[in-house]
């Protein structure tokens, strides 16, 4: 397993360890933040 790292732009830092399960978990965030996205282009905050 391998650790990864996120640094927030307020300087807050996340930590997780990468399983495949945590692989999974966030294809399935990003596949719907996606479909979100091509039902209305302005979906979002800052858009």
């Amino acid at each position: 397993m391998t650790k990864k790292q996120i640094i927030s732009k307020k300087g807050e830092t996340w930590e997780y360890e990468e399983t495949p399960e945590t692989r999974a978990a966030l294809k399935k965030l990003h596949d719907g933040i996606r479909k979100l996205e091509e039902q209305a282009p302005d979906y979002g905050v800052g858009k």
